[in-house]
């Protein structure tokens, strides 16, 4: 393996026998070195190989704008969270998360701490990820000595969902979480309940409107329908059905999509039986 570019003492851009660019960590690594020597194998402490060039270019202007030790930290992070979490990330989270604490210990080095307006969502609908990005901030007080608030785990725990989700963006994460709460608010208000969040019922209702909302953002909604069986539920569930009205004003109002009748019909069936078999 041959250096391509240094970066610092102890990262460097490096270049396989495949012709494929890889990013690599190690202490002292690139120290003494020049473009075109051989990389020090024994050096390597973490080594970054991306499927594409854009994210290795992203990669690279990543080093030159942040701190390696912001880096690395991330990359222990990240380490950690999918093990805890038993998933294996997106790898365009090395590059959000990294670009994320660098900006948020600055922020708190300034004294700038954001209040996190969905910090109560992504705890009711996050709670894995969440309890992991508490485990998080530890790793950041250990290496930097700042301590975050507890609406930073929430960015943070964004991040470990928005991985999971084959590089989704971030932005998009966050409008599925909104319509995720939007949608189980409307469907409380009129019921008039609250819903009981530890039930199968609710989760499955929850899943089924991030996909659903996912389905919006990206896919579309599918045009088929089955005009039967969407008429046979109506009928059965009226209640359901007027709440799944208010749902479908709620998606066209605020994102100019009309639902079909077959989304209609799953919506009925979900409200119905977390509405009324819950109680």
């Amino acid at each position: 393996m041959i250096i391509k570019k240094i970066f610092n003492n102890n990262v460097l851009l490096g270049e396989d026998e495949n012709k494929n660019e890889v990013v690599l960590i190690g202490n002292g690594i690139a120290f003494h070195k020049k473009i075109g020597n051989q990389v020090d194998i024994s050096k390597i402490q973490k080594k970054f190989v991306f499927d594409t060039t854009d994210l290795n270019e992203k990669f690279k202007q990543l080093f030159e704008e942040i701190p390696i030790q912001y880096v690395e930290l991330c990359s222990e992070i990240v380490d950690m969270a999918q093990k805890e979490l038993e998933v294996q990330f997106d790898s365009n989270i090395y590059i959000a998360l990294s670009d994320h604490i660098a900006y948020a210990i600055r922020r708190y080095e300034d004294n700038q701490v954001l209040k996190n307006a969905l910090l109560f969502e992504i705890r009711k609908f996050y709670p894995r990820e969440y309890k992991v990005a508490l485990k998080a901030l530890k790793y950041i007080f250990h290496d930097t000595g700042i301590y975050m608030e507890e609406d930073e785990a929430g960015y943070i725990a964004m991040h470990f969902v928005n991985a999971q989700q084959n590089g989704e963006q971030m932005d998009q994460t966050i409008k599925v979480t909104k319509i995720v709460d939007d949608i189980l608010h409307i469907v409380e208000y009129h019921y008039q309940i609250k819903l009981d969040e530890n039930s199968l019922n609710y989760t499955r209702f929850v899943t089924h409107i991030r996909y659903f909302a996912r389905r919006l953002f990206t896919e579309g909604m599918s045009h088929q329908t089955d005009d039967t069986l969407y008429e046979q539920i109506r009928n059965r569930y009226p209640d359901a059905n007027q709440c799944t009205l208010k749902v479908k004003r709620y998606i066209e109002e605020n994102y100019n999509v009309s639902i079909t009748k077959d989304e209609m019909t799953f919506f009925m069936l979900h409200i119905n039986r977390v509405c009324v078999r819950d109680r």
